[in-house]
């Protein structure tokens, strides 16, 4: 039970009161263990210690407790220790009493804190290099990650959550995940343009669809084509099914987006299901490996490419989208000339085309045999949306198009929106001539 003012009970509990084994730790950090009736302590364990006890061990140089790892953290990684961070002019706070300050401490086995003490114990912000090879940083106590922190585990996953006693309580949005400076292997010049698309069907924890699947691969057949910019193999990835995992999905939007410079465009298509705030991966068991918006957008953020284009096809996308985009090498057509000069002369931005309001569902159609949001994208991509025949086609001009159709073919019970800081006129597809 984790109460308002932030104290927390860990036992048996009946009729909404601490009842049995348990203890409870205020604000301050005192414990009070034994054995509870109706919400009273009745019992205390014969010698055990109160606050001050300890304290008092600690005055006499006894050294914290052997560290315990962190629930989360997995016991199959075979990665090495690492070489411990340089301590010089940290105090050894395992031979010395460190009241407060900085200092380091090392556990028996073989971990070790870096960061603040208090009152002789690791207690407020710093680093814990395990032994196995996993590195924390955040906030500490108890010999434990306890408040905002980050696990960087040695299987390379990174995990940020609120903790208790090296419990997650409530996940973090994950933009830590996400490297501040991404290497660039090459600085071209001219338009690049980057997309990652995904394709979910075969839920374990949620209903299966049947042409998601289908609906990214006839997006990728867009993307390769010249109507949609002829990209090149190294330019484009598509994640469907056993493959889009959330882990699979960050790390390639990382891979490819953080590739692009000032001059490129990057896009993102999702097509599957979604909750409020997130979009689901194929590993999504009911509760974990949520593919939040917020984890998208910190990429977005991320990229320095001059467009952003997001479409998302799945229920409740109201806050994310793709858009199809291109790229090519060599001599091009006059026409994907046009199309890549139509990128340098309008304003950059990201544009978000969702497939509907937060509220709302996104529906697939066995008449189609598609989604319906997506049906209509790609008919307006391929030319149909148009409207000024200048054989582009642009973010306004395919919105207009879709939501017309969408909000028509469904009755009005699905509505796609368009949100971002955008051109109106930036391309997203060129009609063939």
């Amino acid at each position: 039970m984790y109460y308002s003012d932030g104290a927390y009970y860990t036992g048996a509990w009946k009729k909404s009161k601490k009842h049995g084994t348990g203890t409870l730790v205020s604000t301050d950090g005192e414990r009070k263990s034994g054995t509870w009736n109706q919400g009273k302590l009745v019992n205390k364990p014969a010698g055990a210690p109160n606050r001050n006890e300890t304290s008092t061990a600690s005055n006499t140089g006894n050294k914290p407790p052997a560290n315990k790892p962190p629930a989360a953290k997995p016991n199959n990684t075979t990665k090495p220790n690492p070489a411990k961070p340089d301590v010089a002019g940290l105090r050894n706070c395992g031979t010395n009493y460190c009241r407060s300050g900085q200092g380091y401490y090392d556990y028996p086995d073989g971990s070790r804190w870096t960061g603040e003490f208090k009152d002789g114990y690791p207690n407020g912000r710093g680093v814990c290099y395990y032994s196995n090879g996993d590195r924390y940083e955040g906030e500490w106590a108890n010999n434990a990650p306890y408040g905002e922190g980050v696990m960087y585990f040695a299987t390379g996953r990174v995990y940020g959550a609120v903790w208790v006693n090296g419990s997650p309580i409530k996940e973090l949005d994950s933009d830590e995940a996400v490297p501040s400076e991404p290497v660039r292997t090459d600085q071209s010049q001219g338009v690049k343009i980057w997309a990652v698309v995904v394709g979910v069907g075969k839920y374990t924890a949620m209903p299966s669809l049947k042409f998601t699947d289908d609906d990214a691969f006839r997006f990728y057949s867009h993307l390769k084509s010249p109507e949609g910019g002829a990209l090149p193999d190294n330019q484009i990835d598509i994640l469907v099914d056993e493959g889009a995992t959330r882990e699979n999905i960050l790390k390639t939007m990382r891979k490819l987006f953080l590739q692009a410079d000032e001059n490129d465009v990057v896009m993102f298509y999702f097509s599957g299901h979604g909750l409020e705030g997130c979009f689901l991966p194929v590993d999504f068991d009911g509760f974990n490996n949520k593919l939040r918006h917020d984890e998208i957008r910190q990429i977005l953020k991320q990229s320095k490419a001059k467009h952003k284009l997001c479409i998302a096809d799945a229920c409740h996308s109201g806050s994310l989208n793709f858009n199809g985009a291109l790229a090519s090498k060599g001599p091009a057509p006059v026409s994907l000339q046009r199309f890549y000069q139509a990128f340098e002369e309008t304003d950059g931005g990201i544009a978000l085309l969702m497939s509907s309001k937060p509220e709302e569902l996104s529906l697939e159609d066995h008449g189609l045999r598609q989604g319906v949001f997506t049906y209509y994208v790609l008919r307006g991509m391929k030319g149909a949306a148009d409207s000024n025949g200048d054989f582009i086609v642009s973010i306004k001009e395919l919105y207009t198009f879709v939501y017309a159709r969408v909000r028509d073919y469904t009755a009005g019970v699905q509505t796609p929106v368009l949100t971002g800081d955008y051109d109106d006129a930036m391309p997203v597809s060129l009609r063939r001539q």
